[in-house]
C-alpha cells in the first residue's frame, strides 16, 4: 500500500501540479521573469499556458478513469495521495480557472468526499 500511495502522489505531482505551475507561472503578470521558481530569473512563454492547461485537462480525464475503479486514488482508504491530488485540483481550479468539468462524474464525487473530510477546513 506504500508504495502504491508513494506512486499516486509523485504522479499528482509530475502529471497534475507540475501542469498548473506551468499554466500559472507563465500566465500571472506579478511573476513576469518568474516563470520558474528558483534563483534564476526565466521569461514566461505565452504557449505554455495553453500547454499547462491541456496538461490539466488530461489530468482531470485520466484520474476521473482511475476513480471510477476506486474510492480514493490509492484504492480503497483516503491517503497521502488523496491530499496531493486535492490540493492539485482545488490549485487548478482558483489558480488556473479549470474547475472539474460536469463529464468528469468519478473526480467530481471523489472531490466532494475528500473536501467534505473534516481534515481539510483544518
Amino acid at each position: 500500500m506504500k508504495a502504491l500511495v508513494i506512486m499516486w502522489e509523485r504522479r499528482a505531482e509530475l502529471e497534475g501540479f507540475a501542469a498548473v505551475m506551468e499554466a500559472v507561472r507563465n500566465a500571472v503578470p506579478g511573476l513576469k521573469n518568474r516563470a520558474i521558481a528558483g534563483p534564476h530569473d526565466y521569461d514566461q512563454i505565452p504557449a505554455l499556458v495553453k500547454r499547462g492547461k491541456q496538461r490539466v485537462r488530461n489530468f482531470y480525464a485520466v484520474y476521473d478513469i482511475r476513480l471510477a475503479e476506486v474510492p480514493f486514488i490509492a484504492g480503497g482508504e483516503f491517503s497521502a495521495a488523496d491530499i496531493t491530488h486535492v490540493v492539485t485540483v482545488d490549485f487548478a481550479t482558483k489558480g488556473a480557472g479549470l474547475p472539474i468539468k460536469a463529464e468528469h462524474t468519478a473526480l467530481k464525487r471523489w472531490h466532494d468526499v475528500v473536501s467534505r473530510r473534516a481534515s481539510m477546513g483544518a
